[in-house]
């Protein structure tokens, strides 16, 4: 048997519809889902800037860490040695509630 719902007036249905639950429903896949990983990794581009992107790839972000490929070891060596705390902090700024931990270049 099933309970009829407190205050239901009969005409109208007791549950509800679909774009009632969906930003719910979304905003917890989004939680657990490890979103906003597109979100910084679309943000690469201007974080880097233009030129130095159009050499760099980002490859994916995963609990905390950005995979960037690089095409040259001569650039592979300048963002490891001197451009790497610079675009963390960029990073960690720019999306604070996502947990930017570090960033992680390869070549290729």
């Amino acid at each position: 048997m099933h309970r009829t719902p407190k205050n239901y007036d009969g005409i109208s249905p007791p549950g509800k519809t679909i774009q009632e639950m969906l930003p719910e429903v979304l905003g917890r896949i989004q939680k657990t889902s490890g979103a906003g990983a597109v979100d910084i990794i679309e943000a690469w581009v201007h974080i880097i800037g233009p030129k130095i992107a159009s050499m760099t790839t980002a490859l994916a972000f995963e609990k905390g860490v950005l995979k960037v490929a690089v095409r040259s070891s001569s650039l592979y060596s300048v963002l490891c040695q001197h451009e790497k705390p610079r675009l963390l902090r960029l990073l960690q700024e720019r999306f604070p509630k996502n947990g930017v931990r570090d960033i992680v270049f390869r070549i290729g």
